[in-house]
């Protein structure tokens, strides 16, 4: 029989590393396991470092500050770039608030800047709380300003912080439409129509009225625009509206006062007279309302004229029925509502004739200037008439 000898390798240093092997291979993945290398997070979005952090198994600590950086962007880390943190630990990061809006900014005169320069600063200086707005305007050529607006009446552009809100207006130039609206004939429509149908189409609508005695009150005379052209949105379109017949005013010199409240058919004629120191009796005066004029159903219906009463003149009073108690109403009625300024005074005299009677006058029976005082002498009815005595 053939016998045959194992040899046993008893290792010797080299066999104490092999049996060294695992251990270190152990360590090495339980280091790369529990531990992790961090990134450069300094200029990035927050929200991406914690998408980051959660798949690395690892909690962020934020500290927000103002700075130019934009807002929610990374602007400092204090667990350094590169380096290995544990897993469960906590990163620390500074997060730009963007910046502070508290700053006062030194505002440019946005009135010779152009939009584009405007936008420029705005971008440059982070006054995002500053819009730019752009309208029509008829008088302002484009990309120029208009104005400057702020929310806080009290901002100026001497005290404007970031925070404060504003609007810098700049013009878009002409607005312009095409011309593709359709005008309707409007005869024998109402005013209403005319004015929802040009509200609707945005139109500067004008609307002028006069009489006419064929078209209804209430109803076209005439548009300024054809029916069937076509006109563009805010162009102007007018109409005649229709104010009924009117009434002519004729020329009240030619008529006599008494003939004068019946002269016109349809309109009240309030006539009065008026004492004056030329004009003779009957000769007009004044009229409320031009000779010619038409009067229409917005007008006031009623025309006042004035014909002179000639000079004033008192009558003789003395010893008649009148008596004291009657000469407030003699000197209205007859002076003062016809325009003449002629007062009375009384004083009382002794007389035989019955208490209150008018015994003495200043003037009578003559033409007074337009301010007068007329006194009168009124009876005390203390003296006893002389006895009459009988004829020889």
């Amino acid at each position: 029989a053939v016998k045959v000898a194992r040899t046993v390798w008893s290792g010797g240093k080299s066999g104490d590393c092999i049996k060294g092997l695992p251990i270190a291979i152990s360590g090495f993945l339980f280091f790369q396991l529990a531990y992790v290398r961090l990134d450069n997070f300094v200029d990035k979005e927050i929200s991406e470092v914690r998408e980051w952090a959660a798949e690395h198994d690892l909690a962020i600590d934020v500290t927000p500050a103002y700075d130019e950086a934009p807002a929610n962007q990374v602007i400092a880390q204090e667990e350094a770039a590169r380096s290995r943190v544990r897993k469960r630990s906590t990163l620390h990061l500074t997060v730009s608030q963007g910046p502070d809006p508290e700053e006062k900014l030194a505002l440019p005169d946005f009135m010779e800047m152009t939009r584009d320069e405007a936008a420029e600063w705005i971008e440059k200086n982070q006054a995002s709380n500053l819009t730019i707005v752009d309208e029509y305007h008829d008088e302002i050529e484009e990309k120029a300003p208009i104005r400057v607006e702020f929310t806080n009446k009290e901002v100026s552009q001497e005290n404007y912080h970031r925070r404060d809100v504003g609007r810098v207006f700049y013009s878009k130039g002409e607005e312009t439409f095409e011309k593709d609206i359709e005008v309707p004939d409007f005869r024998d429509k109402t005013r209403a129509e005319v004015e929802t149908w040009g509200k609707a189409h945005e139109l500067e609508l004008e609307i002028k009225e006069q009489a006419s005695d064929t078209v209804e009150e209430g109803k076209v005379i005439e548009q300024s625009v054809a029916p069937k052209e076509k006109i563009a949105k805010r162009d102007a379109f007018q109409v005649t509206i229709s104010l009924g017949k009117g009434v002519t005013v004729p020329d009240f010199s030619t008529i006599l006062p008494d003939d004068a409240q019946a002269a016109v058919e349809g309109v009240t004629v309030r006539m009065r007279m008026q004492f004056t120191q030329s004009l003779p009796y009957g000769q007009l005066i004044s009229q409320s309302e031009t000779a010619g004029t038409v009067l229409t159903s917005k007008d006031d219906q009623g025309i006042e004229v004035v014909y002179s009463a000639g000079q004033p003149y008192i009558k003789d009073y003395r010893r008649s029925e009148l008596l004291e108690g009657d000469l407030q109403k003699l000197f209205f009625d007859e002076f003062r509502s016809k325009g003449a300024n002629i007062s009375y005074q009384v004083r009382y005299v002794n007389s035989a004739e019955p208490y209150g009677t008018i015994v003495g006058m200043s003037k009578v029976n003559q033409f007074l200037p337009l301010e007068d005082t007329i006194t009168f002498d009124i009876s005390l009815g203390n003296q006893t008439a002389p006895a009459a005595t009988d004829p020889e």
